[in-house]
C-alpha cells in the first residue's frame, strides 16, 4: 500500500462535509474511544449497544450494556487492524456503516471480522 492511511481519512472527511477533527476530539474524550493515526492505518472507533444504531454516531455517547465495537472509520491495511483487534475487549458484534457509499447501518459477528 502507497498511500497515507491518514491522508486518504483526512480525503474521506472532505469529500463528505464533515469535521473529522470533532470526530478525532470526541473518541479520544472517550473513556473507551479507540483513536488510531498511523501511516498504514487509521481507526475511529468506540462500544455501542448493536441494537440501537440511530445513536451510534453520537460519539460522546457511553453505551453502559455495550455488545458491540463501532467502527467509525478504518481506512488503511485490514489485516494489520485485525491484528490490533485481538488485544481489545471482546464484544459480540462489530457495527459499522459505509459512510458515503450505503450508510444504512450494519451489523456483523465480532468472530467474522477476525477470520477474515
Amino acid at each position: 500500500m502507497n498511500a497515507d492511511a491518514r491522508d486518504q481519512a483526512w480525503e474521506y472527511y472532505k469529500a463528505a462535509g464533515r469535521d473529522m477533527e470533532a470526530d478525532l476530539a470526541a473518541l479520544a474524550a472517550h473513556p473507551e474511544g479507540i483513536v488510531l493515526l498511523m501511516p498504514r492505518l487509521v481507526v475511529l472507533m468506540k462500544p455501542v449497544c448493536s441494537r440501537q444504531p440511530e445513536q451510534w454516531t453520537d460519539l460522546p455517547r457511553i453505551f453502559p450494556a455495550a455488545d458491540a465495537w463501532y467502527v467509525h472509520l478504518l481506512v488503511g491495511d485490514l489485516r494489520l487492524a485485525r491484528r490490533l483487534a485481538t488485544a481489545l475487549p471482546r464484544r459480540r458484534w462489530l457495527c459499522f456503516q459505509r459512510g458515503l457509499r450505503t450508510p444504512a447501518p450494519h451489523r456483523q459477528p465480532w468472530q467474522a471480522f477476525m477470520q477474515h
